[in-house]
């Protein structure tokens, strides 16, 4: 199972889950506006930022 790393803390993902859908899965609290279940990422609002890591080293 994936693993994201937020705030310091490990969360185990499930399969085909966006970081968004996981953060919202463990019950965290994060600021989203174009993102809605039914409809999918728009992706306009530029609101959500992710850092992504390759692996330890970066």
């Amino acid at each position: 199972m994936p693993t994201i790393l937020i705030d310091g803390e490990t969360y185990e993902v499930a399969e085909g889950r966006n970081v968004l859908q996981a953060a919202l899965d463990h019950k965290l609290n994060l600021p989203y506006f174009c993102w809605h279940p039914a409809m999918g990422s728009v992706g306009a609002c530029r609101l959500c930022a992710v850092k992504h890591y390759r692996g330890e080293q970066d």
